[in-house]
């Protein structure tokens, strides 16, 4: 009786385990038979005349480059984070093409009277280029919330897809260049300023190293101070570069010679880091 008290217990955090994810996975709608559409408004919030306006938007899309983007739209999150909700819904689905990963899930659940809305645009590792989170961030805070408050979640939508769309193709209008453009230029200031305090830190630290442990003669402020020049020639007078090494990661979208004549899509991406950004209203 004690060992299978035992081997209860033993297996009790086990079971904690497989319910919650049971659990989580209930919350996620089930992939549908196949991706020929791109847009499920679950949720019933889309008008009919921006539905037709959004799918055909996405159809042509992947037309060109195989680019899935889904639209889900959902009554309720179950009490899952809307980024847990997205990841697996997006690796279930398996958004995106196989071999390019370059998937993008907006997800939206709208605010009710006892919760607020939700909206989260999910990328796969080959869209995170084209769209980075910080650009994820400023469609939903230009362009989806405002219309989100007026209740008007197709035009949200609609919105977002005529930033998403172009991007996706490599190709953004001139206040999103311009955005990108800045946060590149900030990115790799912040980098070129890193690599001096790296530096400098380094260099004090291999100094009091070189200063307590291998300097001979009399230890005075003098020698404290001269040390870390000493130390980094002695050290074989290494350079550093405070230019930055960053590079931009942006992906680039092209169109084939030839645009497949097949509208027929697949399930088969799926991988995603879990980039992106959320919002809430």
């Amino acid at each position: 009786m004690k060992k299978s008290l035992s081997a209860i217990r033993r297996l009790l955090p086990l079971v904690v385990v497989l319910a919650a994810a049971l659990t989580a996975r209930a919350g996620i709608p089930p992939r549908p038979a196949n991706a020929n559409e791109l847009v499920y408004d679950y949720a019933h919030v889309i008008d009919t005349p921006y539905l037709k306006v959004i799918n055909d938007s996405l159809q042509s899309l992947y037309l060109y480059n195989k680019t899935q983007v889904v639209i889900v739209t959902v009554e309720s999150l179950e009490g899952i984070a809307v980024e847990d909700y997205c990841q697996e819904l997006f690796h279930n689905w398996g958004i995106g093409d196989k071999e390019k990963n370059n998937g993008v899930l907006v997800l939206v659940k709208p605010k009710t009277e006892t919760s607020n809305g939700k909206v989260r645009i999910h990328t796969g590792y080959g869209a995170e280029g084209a769209l980075p989170d910080l650009l994820c961030k400023k469609i939903q805070t230009d362009s989806m919330i405002p219309a989100f408050k007026e209740n008007n979640y197709g035009l949200a939508i609609l919105k977002a897809v005529k930033v998403i769309t172009p991007a996706m193709k490599g190709e953004y209008p001139q206040e999103i260049a311009t955005f990108l453009k800045e946060q590149k230029e900030e990115e790799e200031s912040n980098a070129r300023i890193a690599v001096i305090i790296y530096v400098i830190l380094y260099v004090l630290i291999f100094g009091l190293v070189w200063y307590f442990f291998f300097m001979p003669g009399k230890k005075d402020w003098y020698s404290l101070m001269a040390t870390p020049l000493v130390a980094v020639v002695s050290s074989g007078g290494r350079s550093y570069s405070s230019g930055s090494s960053y590079k931009s990661s942006r992906s680039s979208y092209h169109s084939s010679s030839s645009h497949s004549s097949s509208s027929s899509h697949s399930w088969g991406g799926g991988s995603s880091g879990g980039g992106g950004a959320s919002s809430s209203w």
